[in-house]
């Protein structure tokens, strides 16, 4: 591209300002993104002794909230039964603010574990703020990013021509570029979706409360039923709600779907009715709800995989922002790519460090918060899943550990050796303990799978401290020679 000069200056002046601004916010948001693309793996995990099925029979999804219904004391206004799928083979049922697993006959067991992988959704969604300012704090980082891409690409006009070149080894200045580049062209559709759809969640509050300024007299509710559906209007006796003739007629109906969950909205008025929410094949929205009286007759979908455009297409956005569709395929080629997208955070600060070329504060806060953030999701893994600890407080104490002592004047590169190398450890006893104490063959075979990958994730982290070992080694006699 032939660009302007004095246009590729000022391109590349505000793309290093944005990204300074934003690099540390960006990078953990991009680390607990990358891993929340596994977090329901990780929540079977967690808590393995939890009973699986791949189908719930109608009765006993009736018995579980029947069962829910008897032992909480206050009713509440939406009542939910969350069905078994592939990624997650249990069923759970929750009111407003009580939650119970259930086994395959409807029988209530323990809470749900909100804790390791809690912790981890939370920081992703809202680094655990106010969940309003947090959400909007993150979305506006989503937002920023759109900028860091759009300025990037007019930043650097030979962005595509020099794709396959990469300088390992010599100035860190030019190395860091080089990864931080590369990287940028190889991921650039999946880090502008995962841009554009992380800044929508967000900012579609202040969104929906302008248009509906501007277009429904400012009642974002009739704005909402606009675009998503408005909810059926129902007045008739107040009745025993029938779970399991809506699920049959469901199937009857729609044999082809596979039932996510199921709602009854307004239970015990009026005008209660009952949801089931569907994944439909050769579709991408997340669902289609199917919606039914209480007595269990048809009342019509809301449209979201049929309907309007726009519909299903803000109905899409969930799933493509976290790869839930395709299988487990999807959700690894997510990781790979979110992993992808936080080594291009970590490179652009690196590049601007390099350049600055100043021994202070700065890079050695910015190295220990790199290294210090999956030590401490580790650690905190470690202490919520195999000590039952609390995981949020173990993150932060780990994190601030690890800023405090990277402060000291210790080099750079020994501190990121020793935090790679603790991280190797805490993975690997993680792993071992996890299968040592929940044997797959008893609590289900998945857990190999994640066991034996932080058994190879520890592997990775210990070659690379390994090899910044011996960098630094054979770095050292050059510089006493000279």
């Amino acid at each position: 591209m032939q660009l302007n000069p004095e246009l590729v200056k000022r391109s590349l002046d505000a793309h290093s300002a944005i990204g300074l601004v934003v690099g540390v916010l960006m990078y953990l948001i991009c680390l607990t993104g990358t891993l929340a693309a596994l977090a329901e793996g990780f929540e079977r995990w967690e808590q393995p002794a939890i009973p699986e099925l791949e189908r719930m029979a109608p009765d006993a999804i009736a018995t579980a909230m029947e069962n829910f219904q008897s032992d909480v004391e206050a009713q509440p206004e939406a009542l939910w039964v969350v069905l078994p799928t592939e990624q997650i083979p249990r069923v759970h049922v929750a009111g407003t603010d009580q939650e119970f697993w259930t086994d395959p006959e409807g029988k209530l067991l323990e809470p749900p574990t909100e804790n390791w992988t809690h912790m981890l959704r939370e920081l992703h969604l809202s680094l655990h703020l106010p969940h309003t300012p947090g959400l909007i704090i993150v979305s506006a980082a989503g937002a920023m990013l759109v900028a860091l891409i759009i300025s990037g690409l007019l930043a650097h006009p030979r962005l595509f021509k020099d794709a396959f070149k990469l300088r390992l080894g010599g100035s860190r200045r030019l190395e860091q570029a080089d990864i931080h580049n590369r990287l940028s062209v190889w991921g650039l559709p999946f880090h502008l979706m995962i841009a554009v759809t992380g800044a929508f969640y967000g900012l579609v509050g202040i969104l929906v409360y302008s248009a509906a300024a501007a277009w429904y007299d400012g009642d974002p509710e009739a704005m909402f039923d606009a675009v998503y559906g408005a909810d059926p209007v129902i007045q008739a006796q107040i009745t025993a709600l029938q779970p399991a003739e809506a699920m049959r007629q469901l199937q009857a109906r729609h044999p082809d779907v596979s039932p996510i969950y199921l709602v009854a909205h307004k239970a015990g008025t009026e005008a209660q009715f009952m949801e089931i929410a569907a994944s439909v094949p050769g579709r991408l929205a997340y669902s289609e709800i199917y919606r039914f009286d209480a007595q269990g007759n048809y009342l019509g979908d809301q449209g979201l995989t049929n309907g309007p455009g726009g519909r299903q297409f803000l109905y899409s956005l969930y799933r493509i922002h976290f790869g839930y569709f395709g299988g487990w395929p999807t959700r690894i080629a997510w990781l790979c790519l979110g992993l992808m997208l936080t080594a291009v955070s970590v490179t652009g600060v690196n590049i601007w460090l390099a350049k600055r070329g100043i021994d202070d504060w700065i890079p050695r806060a910015w190295n220990g918060f790199v290294w210090g953030a999956p030590l401490a999701l580790a650690l905190s893994a470690l202490g919520a899943v195999l000590m039952a600890l609390p995981a949020l407080p173990l993150f932060l104490a780990t994190l601030a550990v690890t800023l405090l002592a990277s402060l000291r004047r210790i080099d750079t590169r020994h501190m990121a050796r020793l935090l790679q190398g603790l991280t190797a450890l805490t993975l690997a006893v993680l792993g071992a303990g996890h299968l040592a104490i929940y044997a797959p063959a008893e609590h289900g075979h998945y857990l190999w799978a994640i066991n034996l990958g932080l058994l190879l994730t520890a592997a990775v982290f210990a070659v690379v401290a390994l090899l910044e070992q011996r960098s630094q080694a054979a770095a050292a006699p050059s510089a006493t020679t000279a």
